[in-house]
């Protein structure tokens, strides 16, 4: 939405809050992917330690 000042340049008007609704939706959304795919993300993350943390990681090469 815009306002025109005195110069009858428009000017953008705030809306508090807006971007606050956003932000919890986006976070809710996080959440909910984060919940359906929990097995995959932890198998993920233990093979990606795995493979840093592995003593010789010139035997795959």
């Amino acid at each position: 939405m815009k306002r025109l000042n005195k110069n009858n340049v428009p000017e953008r008007v705030a809306w508090s809050g807006f971007g606050t609704l956003e932000i919890i939706i986006i976070i809710a959304v996080l959440i909910t992917v984060a919940l359906l795919f929990r097995e995959n993300i932890i198998a993920f993350a233990r093979n990606l330690i795995n493979k840093v943390f592995r003593s010789s990681v010139y035997d795959q090469l």
